[in-house]
């Protein structure tokens, strides 16, 4: 394994740790444009490391979640995750995939540069919370990316929860949500080695716990700010890769 596999790993773990979410957007486009892993197996290894580590954080703080809102969530993002997996997925390009996955990054990036007016949502909205649910599984099963930074600051507006509190429900989710998503692979024959498999769990294991830490000694604008410009240059990369190229 390459010191930059090393290094790159353990950011997805910082990222999970510190945000609620963004490792996926660190992972597959490392792994599909960087390693040059097919886009199925890729996304099938993301959803595997991404949502076990993401199960056992879940556990560890299962009793600070508002599982209401979790579960209300997870209730319609789970089914369209694994649909979308199993069935749109193969039928999708990996171009048109990957392009969507950088207007996604792009997105969310954006959504943390210039977060929505929590004011301007006064009560709790379960139509808007189902909408974004939905939304969410079906981008889940056709990229690969859970979306903990995108349901996080939606849990906190339509459910009107701290954000910190959303976040790990966000974790909560991104768990549920990969389990989802896996069926659909799984049942399509995607596999991956599991050598390889460990050796990245491991690695955002150990950037998970250390992002903990920096997490309670760095103020969360500026980190929120850093890491949004990493996730634009990100998706203006996966853009320019697969439109120019």
């Amino acid at each position: 394994m390459l010191l930059l596999d090393v290094i790159v790993f353990i950011c997805v773990g910082l990222a999970l740790a510190m945000f609620g979410g963004g490792g996926a957007a660190i992972l597959i486009p490392y792994l599909t444009l960087v390693k040059a892993v097919p886009m199925d197996p890729a996304v099938l290894l993301s959803l595997l490391t991404i949502g076990i580590t993401t199960g056992i954080k879940t556990f560890g703080e299962r009793e600070s979640i508002d599982w209401k809102p979790v579960l209300i969530f997870s209730l319609l993002s789970f089914p369209t995750a694994a649909i979308s997996g199993r069935y749109l997925a193969p039928i999708t390009p990996e171009s048109v995939r990957m392009i969507i996955f950088g207007a996604f990054t792009l997105t969310v990036a954006l959504l943390m540069l210039y977060p929505i007016n929590q004011k301007a949502f006064s009560k709790k909205n379960s139509v808007a919370l189902g909408v974004s649910a939905l939304m969410t599984g079906g981008i889940c099963g056709l990229i690969g990316v859970g979306g903990g930074i995108f349901i996080a600051p939606t849990l906190s507006l339509f459910w009107r929860i701290p954000l910190k509190q959303a976040v790990t429900g966000s974790l909560a989710i991104v768990a549920l949500q990969s389990v989802a998503a896996l069926i659909g692979y799984f049942g399509r024959g995607v596999t991956v080695a599991p050598p390889e498999l460990i050796k990245i769990l491991v690695l955002i294991g150990l950037g998970m716990v250390l992002g903990k830490r920096l997490k309670a000694a760095t103020s969360d604008k500026n980190l929120k700010s850093v890491f949004a410009v990493f996730l634009i240059l990100v998706g203006i990369w996966v853009l320019v890769k697969k439109i120019m190229f």
